[in-house]
């Protein structure tokens, strides 16, 4: 049987043996969301989602005293961890090497934890922790590139079965609260997530993870980091969705006026972000046409309101209608 990848293991308080705190995350369905227990000192709910070798987890708790919670490290692992909500700081510590880690409100962490036992020391209050387990095989998994610097950190500290690491302390962007809503939106539509959604989320937090330690180490600009955030959120909405991609609606959501955007982008990459966007759709568009997809269709499919406005964006763009691109495409017929 496979291993948990971590689990509750005890309290300072004598509730393990009237609760499901020792039930390892495994036995769980993904998506479902559990009270482990709810008594006058403690309310603690558990929230766990998995797909292949990615599990996300939230835990939010009330507490009326102060209160440490211990959790088994199954497997060397490295973590993305948020405190969402909540006025206090978290104590983070590793009993064995009397280590500590204070963990603010409205801040992450990046750390890679061996085989150990972990504490997290919560003062009276509520509490939202979010977080993700990312495996040591990383890089390995289809679909997640260029997070190379992982590779790095966990060649660094995978041998030191004593300690854990932190990489950063960072805080908590605007883009990872949209992102835990929109994942806790379709949390409430359905028990169970498609699994492409979940890991397309786990993978937004991992480039701004990334992103942060860059940054962090003096490797990228506010700038830098602003456009490349814009390119990222640009491909992901043309490849994933069938709605228009507007640059206002992405400087939005970046919290970022359209103007100084596509400046920052022109200063870099010395054209326009709707020149990328642009060039990006129609990369789009030439995959659908080539699959002898009917004209009308690829319109919709990449947001066009009407089949004339597709039509000019693509015969301006590539300099052939859809219809003689198709026409080109097509192979050849055999003359004999």
């Amino acid at each position: 049987m496979q291993t948990a990848s971590f689990k509750l293991v005890e309290a300072e308080m004598d509730f393990v043996s009237k609760s499901t705190l020792t039930k390892s995350f495994h036995q769980r369905l993904p998506g479902s969301r559990t009270r482990l227990l709810c008594n006058q000192q403690i309310s603690i709910f558990e929230e766990y989602l998995e797909t292949g070798n990615l599990a996300s987890y939230c835990y939010q708790l009330e507490v009326s005293s102060p209160i440490t919670i211990r959790f088994e490290i199954c497997s060397p692992q490295t973590h993305l961890l948020y405190h969402l909500a909540g006025r206090a700081s978290i104590h983070y510590s590793q009993p064995q090497v009397n280590a500590e880690f204070i963990f603010r409100p409205q801040h992450g962490a990046f750390f890679y934890a061996p085989e150990t036992i972990i504490a997290l020391k919560f003062e009276p209050g509520k509490y939202h922790i979010q977080g993700f387990t990312l495996p040591l095989d990383l890089l390995h998994i289809g679909g997640i590139t260029g997070f190379e610097y992982l590779s790095s950190l966990i060649a660094a500290h995978k041998g030191k079965l004593a300690q854990y690491r932190v990489s950063l302390d960072f805080a908590a962007m605007e883009q990872t609260r949209r992102i835990f809503s929109e994942l806790t939106e379709e949390l409430n539509k359905k028990p169970l997530i498609p699994k492409s959604i979940i890991l397309h989320t786990i993978q937004d937090l991992l480039l701004l993870s990334k992103n942060k330690l860059l940054k962090a180490a003096g490797l990228l600009s506010h700038q830098d980091l602003l456009v490349e955030q814009a390119r990222e959120l640009i491909s992901k909405r043309i490849a994933e969705t069938e709605e228009m991609t507007w640059i206002k609606d992405i400087a939005d959501s970046l919290h970022i006026q359209e103007d100084q955007l596509n400046r920052y982008h022109m200063q870099r990459y010395g054209e326009t972000l709707l020149q990328h966007r642009n060039r990006e759709l129609l990369k789009k568009a030439k995959h659908l046409l080539c699959q002898d997809l009917r004209v009308h269709l690829v319109s919709d499919l990449c947001g066009f309101g009407q089949i004339s406005s597709f039509s000019r964006f693509f015969k301006s763009e590539s300099g052939l209608s859809p219809k003689k691109f198709q026409y080109q495409m097509r192979p050849a017929k055999d003359s004999n």
